[in-house]
């Protein structure tokens, strides 16, 4: 089993520290901030897009994790080239979190801990199917600011909102991550809009001015945490969760 490991994907990295992996960690990137006060001291090695390859070779990992959309595929061919091992994973849907956790799990010979995580999850993920939306909401999850960016239904993120009751106005795009603008969604027929703390660092006390003057007021506008939406791993818990907070755009007003 590994007994060096180096992560480049935050959201793998708060996964493993979750299922028992903390004492292997050698390094991580300087995004990787979860869980917080349990990284002090970590090793960084550079951001998720310009890793230190040299950083990491010094450091001797038997084994660095990688997310496909996440890391380059330059930089893991590189790591691989120089005889490290890389796990590259990339859950495209919340069903698909579950068996990527599972998979941690056996590499860091951290089965029993990772079954246990697993099992949370499935359970969560079964109790929102069970009690599914009254209805749904419209609505652009924006990720971008100069250009305007969004996301199609090709993401883990509409993923997730699909079950909350979300109707993406973008869902049929032909590209994951489309430029857009919000006179165009709001012409698509998007009546909420999310505007997610990363990876733009959308905040309302900044931020929440101009998009009410490019909306309107009547245009439902939350600013969110969005490693809760878009990180996947033990962070889909809090994924789900918001899921259901959600869902109460799909249900509509209720009754007096």
């Amino acid at each position: 089993m590994p007994r060096r490991v180096v992560s480049l994907c935050p959201s793998i990295t708060e996964t493993l520290v979750a299922i028992g992996g903390l004492s292997r960690l050698v390094a991580a990137t300087r995004f990787c901030v979860r869980p917080e006060g349990l990284l002090w001291g970590l090793p960084r090695i550079g951001g998720t897009k310009n890793p230190d390859i040299s950083r990491i070779l010094d450091l001797a990992p038997d084994l660095v994790f990688a997310n496909e959309e996440e890391n380059r595929k330059e930089d893991v061919e590189a790591l691989r080239a120089a005889g490290v091992e890389v796990d590259v994973s990339f859950p495209r849907t919340v069903a698909e979190v579950a068996p990527a956790i599972r998979s941690w799990g056996k590499r860091l010979g951290e089965e029993d801990q990772a079954e246990s995580l697993a099992g949370r999850f499935e359970a969560a993920l079964a109790e929102l199917a069970e009690t599914p939306p009254g209805g749904t909401f419209r609505y652009a999850y924006w990720i971008w600011r100069k250009p305007w960016m969004t996301v199609s239904d090709d993401t883990y993120v509409a993923d997730l909102l699909r079950r909350a009751g979300g109707v993406n106005v973008y869902g049929d795009a032909p590209v994951r991550y489309p430029a857009t603008t919000p006179e165009e969604a709001i012409g698509r027929g998007a009546v909420v809009h999310l505007f997610p703390s990363e990876p733009y660092p959308f905040r309302e006390e900044k931020h929440g001015a101009e998009v009410e003057r490019l909306m309107g007021a009547s245009a439902r506008r939350l600013f969110v945490a969005g490693d809760d939406l878009c990180w996947h791993g033990v962070r889909t818990l809090h994924g789900l969760a918001a899921a259901k907070r959600l869902r109460v755009y799909a249900e509509g007003p209720k009754e007096p």
